[in-house]
This record gives structure tokens, sequence and C-alpha cells, in this order.
């Protein structure tokens, strides 16, 4: 309101005014014991000192009182609540000034000016319905600048309920002005925000649930095809605690829908997270042998990775320093995963009992951090790069461990997977090579500080009694 005069106002017009402000009131005290005799003019004079000495009084309270103990409420927009203050400082200072220049009692006026003051209240009901609004949604505020908001009800007054949804740019005493996904500003009425069920993104976790949906042919495995979207969705930013799931939730076109389940921090993520949620919905499924459902039936899936090579195989237990022979007993256990970006391989804490080695494309090992750029959201943060030849797992492989990281792929990838039972006849023909696997996990182990030899001894023979206990050796 007056903030906004404020800028629209150049410095240089505001100090002309006050320089003729402070003129007339020079001019008022030297003409004014000229006219004593003339009562009206006298009084006419005396009310106009008296409003510019009210309105010096106010400016000075605003300027050393008000805005400093005001500007660092939390809960409060910008101008709302010291115009509001001003408002009534002003109108107080006019009461003073009509029982002081005037001799008119504001309390006589309001006694005898019932009937006009029902009449200027019901013209005015829109706009004291707007401003009482107001007041109750900074009194209580459910939300503030800079949080995304969803409004849900009869908006416009139509007979449908509506949803609308923005970032809150600016609260005044009349309206709320929100900005849209698409850049747009829809401006609301604060009355039409009371009536309407208002919820806010970013409050009070931030944390809110998104889904999105597919419908997939009926098929015996479709519990496999649930534990490949799971960790497939991995590669989606999330927190410990709110990883992705899948579930089945309805049936429709004669098959089962598929609700993939996401959390989200804040309106923007969790759009962008829906978005990849429902890209590796729709490229995983048919990737893995599930077709989709729609209105023309069902999609054709994509057709299986050819086998490996034994040239892939020779390179592969060479990377993991084993001998040539072990290709052999290996390849009827690999498999090829071609993986689209974006794609979670594996999750921290999850289970995991193979080895994953990186044939083409890149792999982050990721950690989740909440940032405000570019927008509210949950990102990940890389703390390492796999490529080409290296390989990953090797704990869980080994040990049976739980994953102790969360890796999802940068670009498209062709991985090759190696189970546990791949591992398990080679190593009873030949259990002396378990030297050579707690070799690959000392290696692999990248501690901060080097431990002493004793420690890395100590180290070594639990890396050795876990690997027997895991494969059933003894010894």
């Amino acid at each position: 309101m007056f903030r906004d005069l404020q800028e629209r106002v150049s410095a240089r017009r505001r100090a002309l005014a006050w320089v003729l402000l402070v003129l007339l009131g020079a001019a008022a005290l030297t003409f004014a014991p000229r006219f004593q005799d003339q009562q009206g003019t006298h009084r006419a004079i005396l009310t106009l000192l008296a409003a510019g000495g009210a309105f010096l009084v106010l400016k000075s309270l605003t300027w050393l009182l008000v805005d400093p103990l005001m500007s660092r409420r939390e809960t409060d927009t910008p101008g709302f609540g010291r115009d509001l203050l001003v408002v009534v400082l002003y109108f107080l200072a006019a009461g003073w000034v009509m029982r002081y220049g005037l001799g008119i009692s504001v309390g006589q006026i309001l006694g005898t000016g019932a009937l006009a003051a029902a009449v200027v209240g019901l013209s005015l009901q829109e706009v004291l319905g707007n401003l009482f609004a107001g007041i109750s949604l900074h009194v209580d505020p459910a939300f503030r600048v800079g949080d995304w908001i969803e409004i849900s009800g009869n908006v416009r007054g139509g007979p449908g309920r509506e949803s609308f949804v923005g970032q809150v740019e600016a609260m005044t005493w009349r309206t709320v002005r929100l900005r849209t996904e698409n850049g747009d500003t829809d401006i609301f009425p604060n009355r039409v925000l009371t009536q309407a069920v208002v919820t806010n993104l970013y409050a009070p976790s931030g944390l809110h649930r998104r889904t999105t949906r597919v419908v997939v042919e009926p098929h015996p495995d479709l519990h496999l095809a649930l534990q490949k979207l799971t960790l497939a969705l991995a590669g989606v930013p999330h927190l410990p605690g709110h990883q992705p799931s899948v579930v089945v939730c309805a049936s429709d076109l004669g098959g089962a829908v598929l609700e993939a389940r996401v959390w989200a921090l804040g309106f923007r993520h969790g759009r962008a997270a829906v978005f990849h949620a429902t890209r590796l919905l729709t490229s995983v499924l048919p990737r893995e042998g599930f077709s989709l459902l729609g209105p023309h039936g069902p999609t054709t899936p994509h057709e299986p990775l050819p086998e490996p090579t034994d040239a892939m195989m020779t390179d592969l237990v060479r990377r993991l320093q084993l001998p040539p022979h072990w290709g052999k007993d290996l390849k009827p256990h690999l498999r090829l995963r071609n993986l689209a970006p974006g794609e979670g391989v594996i999750r921290e804490g999850d289970p995991g009992e193979s080895l994953f080695a990186v044939i083409s494309g890149l792999l982050h090992v990721v950690k989740a951090a909440e940032r405000t750029e570019p927008y509210t959201g949950l990102f990940w943060d890389i703390v390492a790069v796999l490529g080409p030849g290296e390989w990953l797992g090797e704990a869980s492989l080994l040990t049976g461990a739980p994953r102790n990281a969360t890796v999802v792929t940068a670009t498209e990838v062709l991985l090759a997977e190696i189970p546990k039972a791949g591992f398990e006849a080679s190593l009873r023909r030949e259990p002396e090579l378990l030297e050579r696997l707690a070799d690959l996990m000392e290696a692999r182990s990248r501690p901060a500080e080097q431990p002493s030899e004793t420690r890395r001894d100590a180290a070594r023979a639990l890396w050795l009694k876990q690997i027997r206990a895991w494969f059933a050796l003894g010894g």
C-alpha cells in the first residue's frame, strides 16, 4: 500500500514534497496570528497545522519505532502488518485533528450516522471481507512468501472443484499473489483463500508423497516387476526412511495398476520426481518383459540383451584378479543389464549378494542433500564416479553385508551382474583363492587413514572369516 507508493515516487520528488510541507507549515505559523479575528480562517489554519504536525509525528514514529520492531517478524508478510498498524494510527490522528481543529467529536459522528455507516458497510462488504480475511491469515499464518501452496475448492464459484498450485510472491491487505510453475501470475482475494482448502507444500516438514501410475498386463512374475521397479526408483533423490516404493493398487483395462510412490521436498521437486518416476516406469517394465496396457492394447516388450562373450568374460576375470578358467564357471550365471540414465543400481541398506562390473557408461555413488537452488528440493551429492572396467558391490557378494552406498546411473550404462551362485562352485573347488578375494576387499576399502599393520591383519582375518561363513566353506 504505502510502500508501493514509495517505490513509484522518486527520492527527488519525495524530498521536494517534504520541503513544500515545511514551507507551508512555516507560512501557516507566520500568518495565523493575523487571522485571529476571523474565526473560520483561523480554525482552518489551526486544522492544517494540526494535520501537518500529526503527519510528521506519525512519520517519525513509523521510522523510529514501527519499522524496526516489525522488520524481523518472520510470520509477517512484507508491508501488511506495518501498513495495518499505520492505518490505525492515522485514524486515531484524524480523530484528534477533528477534535482539536474543528471541535467535532468522532463519537458524535458515529452515533448520529448509524444509517450511513450501515450503508457504507454493506457497500464495502467485499473489501472488508478481504481485509479481515487477510488479518486472519496473518494472525494464524499457514504459509508465507516463498512457499508453494495448493488451493482446492470452489474457487471461481462454478459447479465443480478446482485446484491451483503456485508460489506465494506477495500478500497484501486484500489479495495474495501466486506465481505458477508456468510463470503466470494468479491473484486470489483473501476471502477466497479462507473459504478454500490450502495445502502448504513446504510445511510442516516439507516432505510430501507424490504418486504416478501405469497399467501392466497380468503376469505370473508380477512380484519380480515390483522388485525391479523399486530398485530402479532408487535413482530418484530421496532421504533415508522415505525411499520410493511400488505397489499394486487396483485393476484396470484387464491388467494391474502399479503405483509408484516417491517423497518430495516442495512442489517443484515433487513434479521433477514424478516425471523421473514415470520415465522409469515406462522404460524399465518393457525392458524387463512386462507389457504396458492402454486403450489400444499391450505394448511390445523389448528384446533381451545378448549373452556375454568369451572376450568379455576373459577381461572380467582379469580385472577381478581371478584365474582365467573361472570365466567358464561365471559365464552361465552372469547377466547383462542395460540401464537408463537416472536409474538406481543399488540402494544403501538393502540386502544384496551380487557384484556389478561396468562395461560402458558412468555410475555415480551418491548421498541425498537438501538444496534451495535452482529450487527447494532433494538432490544427489556425488561421492564418487565409476566408469568402464570398475566394479561395485563386492562386499555384499563376498560377505552378505547390506549395501553400504547408493549408486545411480549418470548415463546409459551396460552392467554385468555376477550373483553369489556364480562364485560358489569355483570357491568350493579352489578354496585357496579366498586370499585373492580378501585382497580385492582390502584394495577397495580405501580407509581415510592408513591403519597399522596389526589392524590390517585383523581386518583381513575378519574378512576371511566372513567370506568362509557366507559361502559355507568351513575352516
